[in-house]
């Protein structure tokens, strides 16, 4: 018997297959993130009008916060650390970050919520780190303020008739069509029992929405100012929702819980459409942002940077500003999105823009992937625990004219087109 050769060609025959299995078992190589940009809105804050003043809108009394106006509130500051760390969780997955990695750069804008907020996210994006939070030495701070730029110079006129030309001229006609989604929020406020509210209801209350006159213009500051009975929706509406968000109580209230309050939102969105998504509003107030953030995922690229790219070579770059930060920027942008418990392109507390550059493992391009995330608003009124696998909200976003994914050239030429656009043509 000739048993050493038939070994031998066993032998064969089973390192052959081992290796066909090992070709067929190697993973695929896989596309790097190289780096992030956070553009996000501040954590959850005071309402910016006291309770007595809301309250000429409703049949019940506002909570009262434990801080002064528009400050970050305590449980603001918790949620926006349960975020970061589930921001740092979330790109040591997709290898961005080290165990230990302090590789982000903070800016923040000139107030106590945005600056606080920088400083909240830092506790839980880079936990264990020392962490500077920068600013502008200029006041105001001209990524957050929209400064005069030879692209992009201020003209509240000009301004003023991009939002007409989006209502044909007519705000009253504009605000009539949204009247079943006003109704919707003025049940939750005057505590209706059927939509719309009846007259009687409506009598109830010292002030109506219905009593805010429809105008146009631009106001004494030299900045355009618009007014409606829905457009006055806004101020309240985001009382409403950092109230539930903080966790506060509403004593008498019905019906208020994530679900209605979403749905009350709706009239919310249309108006954050108008005022702060045109896109000349955001040519004249994101332009200077966008150059900026360009030149940020431009970096190491080989691009030609046509501004100062913020930070210095950080692997994440966050930027603390407020919610015309976020919707002036998607404006600009052409950046759309609707969460569940939010108004169509509604920037919800803490929640940002994330732009993403990734490298292609098959072709060494370098692409541009954009995410809207936020804490739903049961996460933040319930101290949800964040994680992997109990995530924040995250709506992949779609870039105009561009395919998915979009190549970082081809992103360059597209916010460079609308930063330049002429908007008579």
């Amino acid at each position: 018997m000739r048993v050493a050769p038939l070994a031998a060609g066993f032998a064969l025959v089973v390192s052959t297959m081992a290796g066909a299995v090992a070709a067929q078992t190697t993973p695929p190589p896989q596309d790097k993130l190289e780096r992030v940009v956070i553009v996000m809105r501040h954590g959850v804050r005071s309402a910016m009008s006291s309770p007595e003043d809301l309250g000429r809108y409703s049949r019940r009394a506002w909570p009262r916060f434990a801080v002064p106006p528009g400050h970050l509130t305590a449980n603001g500051a918790t949620l926006v650390t349960m975020l970061g760390g589930w921001y740092r969780a979330h790109y040591r997955q997709l290898g961005l970050l080290g165990a230990n990695d302090c590789a982000v750069y903070y800016w923040a804008n000139h107030t106590q919520r945005t600056e606080a907020t920088a400083t909240a996210l830092a506790a839980g994006l880079t936990l264990g780190c020392a962490a500077t939070i920068h600013q502008s030495a200029a006041v105001p701070d001209p990524l957050f303020e929209a400064p005069q730029t030879p692209l992009a110079p201020l003209d509240p006129q000009r301004m003023l008739a991009a939002i007409s030309a989006r209502v044909d001229g007519d705000l009253a006609a504009w605000d009539a069509r949204q009247a079943p989604d006003r109704d919707r929020f003025e049940a939750v406020l005057l505590q209706c029992r059927r939509i719309p509210c009846s007259s009687v209801e409506r009598s109830k209350v010292q002030r109506r929405l219905g009593d805010t006159p429809v105008s146009m213009r631009i106001d004494a500051s030299g900045k355009p100012d618009l007014t409606s009975p829905s457009l006055q929706v806004a101020g309240i509406a985001e009382s409403l929702v950092m109230a539930y968000a903080d966790g506060l109580a509403f004593p008498g209230w019905r019906g208020i819980d994530a679900a209605t309050i979403g749905k009350a939102l709706v009239v919310h969105g249309a108006g954050i459409d108008l005022r702060t998504r045109t896109p000349e509003v955001g040519r004249q107030t994101s332009s200077y942002l966008a150059m900026r953030l360009l030149a940020t995922l431009q970096r190491g690229a080989g691009a030609t940077a046509l501004a100062d790219p913020i930070g210095d070579a950080e692997k994440i770059v966050v930027l603390s500003g407020h919610d015309g930060t976020v919707t002036m920027l998607a404006g600009l942008l052409g950046l759309n999105w609707k969460l569940r418990d939010y108004g169509k392109g509604e920037a919800a507390p803490g929640g940002g823009l994330v732009f993403e550059v990734w490298r292609l493992a098959t072709t060494g391009q370098q692409v541009v992937r954009i995410n809207y995330v936020a804490q739903r608003l049961d996460q933040m009124r319930y101290r949800t625990p964040l994680s992997i696998d109990a995530p924040p909200e995250l709506a992949a976003l779609s870039i105009a004219g561009c395919a998915d994914p979009c190549s970082l050239p081809r992103f360059t030429t597209h916010l460079l087109g609308t930063v330049s656009a002429d908007p008579q043509h």
